[in-house]
């Protein structure tokens, strides 16, 4: 119920056109119970049986007749007959009208609320912190994305149109049932508690059969997307036929769940249908003897009784195969809001300062960080002091806690205890944006995009000249290869960059860098996974960048730093060592170890 109200809520914006398409409903079951009621009368007109001038004008039932008496005339029988093919086309020609109004507005309605919640989804967890993407999988997200909220369209578009249409249409039929005969009509309600509770049995079932698909689904969505982007792994170890073959069993339990599924689905429409024809041969029986035998009901009345309860089976049916897809609907809604709902969203910085620049110096006091609460620290009491202008390189063996104590610079994720000032302004009291405008940041595995070179430069950056870029990838030295191509800066790169070189993408990342033009600059081990070539080109492109720029670097080769001015060397999350190159080497300390170390390496 708590899904079902929290959904309720993106109705808010479209309360007119729902009041309109309700409107548009009532009108819709109106003609739609004038045109049974003329099918009705043109069937005893035809068997001569029609009885106008029996009725008791003060009733309700009596005045209706009156007024279809009036409108057919009371002239020979071909005469009425005309007369009520006219008024049926009439009829219909309102009633379909009025069906398509209710389903236009009802379809804008839920298409919107559908794109509404898409976006919104998409907005929550760009807000999320890097904690959230840790621990959920990139494909249980899209998965969210892209199945379960289409999964609420399909609830939306076979339920709502129903709901609103047929409930209306249901309701008018059941009246006019109730105006011809109360004791038929109280017999056929008696039998639809029974129906509710088989089909509300069935819905509980499907909606814990379509969670379990979900999460199905999503993983194999994360499963297929780990093999496609790492398919040169796959391939390389002639993994393909064991792949495949546990893509198959994931995909076949996955067929078992939807089919169980399905199957559950396919008895909404056939418990309706059996206890509709039950109740309509159980009818005719007793309505018949009252007609035939008894006398307490005319031939008309029954005629049309029986006209009205057969057209009501039909979105009888259609309401409760509707309570069915809803539950579909409602588990998709669940797994979205709980997605949601993690607790991983960054602070309210409504009402947090800016900073516009960086004069002075970052500061790290005291700093302890863990994953989460009841895990290990990777970072303990960090006390750090970086002036602006200085180069520092962050060393020391993988694990150290070197890439968490950059990535806890730009905000990533929040500390535990301690803090992080820069020019004397605590990171509690800034604005993560304003924070992460001074920062620019070139890792190891350069994240790109598939697009074209141009957006990927300038992505972050608005309002950039032609003259701008080209002036970038000149200091990145990638201009040269991309004058050599057709496109030139209009050229697709491919997903992840997979058209360029591992060189090529680290110097259009540091092109990307030097647009944005920050005073504050970051390299996670940036030429690490390069040929000694590629390393070249593209350290000559860092030295370009690093001209007066505040510089934190970690560094995988120690003899990249020699030329820093403050080496921090860090183990086990804690700070060892803090110096220049010659004065570590001069402690014979940790660093002095590692150095000779992988020194002896280089020259075996």
């Amino acid at each position: 119920m708590k899904t079902l109200i929290r959904l309720g809520g993106f109705f808010k914006p479209y309360k007119f056109i729902l009041l309109i398409s309700i409107i548009a409903s009532v009108l819709y079951g109106l003609f739609n119970a004038a045109s049974l009621w003329i099918v009705g009368t043109l069937i005893a007109n035809l068997f001569g049986s029609s009885t106008f001038d029996n009725y008791d004008i003060d009733s309700l039932i009596g005045k209706i007749n009156y007024f279809f008496s009036n409108l057919i005339s009371s002239g020979s029988q071909i005469e009425q007959l005309k007369m009520i093919c006219i008024f049926l086309f009439i009829t219909f020609l309102f009633k379909n009208i009025f069906y398509y109004i209710n389903w236009v507005s009802v379809s804008y309605i839920q298409l919107n609320i559908i794109k509404n919640l898409r976006n919104k989804f998409y907005s929550k967890i760009q807000q999320f912190s890097l904690q959230f993407f840790d621990k959920n999988k990139t494909g249980e997200i899209l998965s969210i994305m892209l199945n379960d909220i289409n999964w609420i369209k399909v609830a939306f578009n076979k339920s709502l149109q129903v709901f609103i249409n047929e409930l209306i249409s249901i309701l008018i039929l059941v009246y006019m049932l109730f105006l011809i005969s109360p004791i038929l009509t109280l017999l056929i309600l008696c039998t639809v508690p029974i129906s509710a509770f088989l089909i509300l049995k069935i819905s509980q079932s499907i909606k814990r059969k379509v969670k379990r698909a979900s999460l199905k689904i999503a993983d194999i969505s994360s499963y297929a997307e780990e093999k496609i982007i790492g398919i040169k792994i796959v391939k390389a170890f002639n993994m393909a036929k064991n792949e495949i073959s546990n893509f198959f069993n994931e995909n076949h339990k996955f067929f078992q769940l939807e089919f169980r599924h399905q199957r559950l689905y396919g008895l909404t429409t056939p418990i309706n249908d059996i206890i509709g024809v039950t109740l309509g041969v159980f009818l005719l029986w007793y309505g018949g003897q009252e007609v035939l035998i008894y006398n307490k009901m005319s031939s008309d009345d029954f005629m049309r009784f029986i006209i009205f309860l057969f057209a009501m089976l039909q979105p009888a049916r259609k309401l409760g195969n509707s309570i069915a897809t809803i539950q579909t609907g409602l588990a998709s809604a669940e797994r979205l809001f709980e997605m949601t709902d993690q607790p991983f969203t960054k602070l309210n910085e409504e009402n947090l300062g800016r900073i516009n620049g960086f004069k002075k110096k970052i500061q790290i006091k005291n700093l302890n960080f863990s994953y989460s609460k009841n895990s290990k620290n990777i970072l303990s009491n960090i006390n750090l002091t970086i002036k602006k202008g200085e180069k520092v390189a962050l060393v020391g063996s993988s694990g150290s806690g070197k890439t968490t104590l950059t990535s806890l610079l730009l905000r990533f994720y929040n500390y535990n205890n301690g803090d992080i000032t820069i020019d004397d302004k605590s990171y509690n009291e800034i604005n993560t944006k304003s924070v992460r405008n001074l920062i620019g940041l070139v890792t190891q595995e350069p994240i790109l995009f598939n697009d074209t070179i141009k957006n990927n430069i300038t992505y972050g950056s608005e309002n950039i000249k032609d003259k701008q870029i080209e002036e970038a990838a000149q200091i990145a030295k990638i201009d040269d290869f991309i004058s050599s191509l057709d496109l030139k800066y209009e050229t697709i790169i491919g997903e992840r960059g997979s058209l360029l070189s591992g060189g090529q993408k680290q110097r259009l990342s540091i092109a990307r860098a030097i647009i944005k033009n920050p005073p504050i600059l970051v390299f996670d081990e940036a030429t690490s996974s390069l040929d000694s070539q590629s390393e070249k080109k593209v350290q000559e492109a860092i030295d370009n960048l690093v001209k007066d720029r505040t510089v934190i670097m970690i560094a995988h080769r120690l003899t990249t730093v020699k030329n820093v001015d403050k080496i921090v060397v860090l183990e086990e999350g804690s700070i060892k060592e803090i110096g220049s190159h010659e004065e570590l080497l001069n402690k014979n300390g940790y660093y002095s170890k590692l150095y000779n170390i992988q020194f002896r390496e280089n020259n075996e």
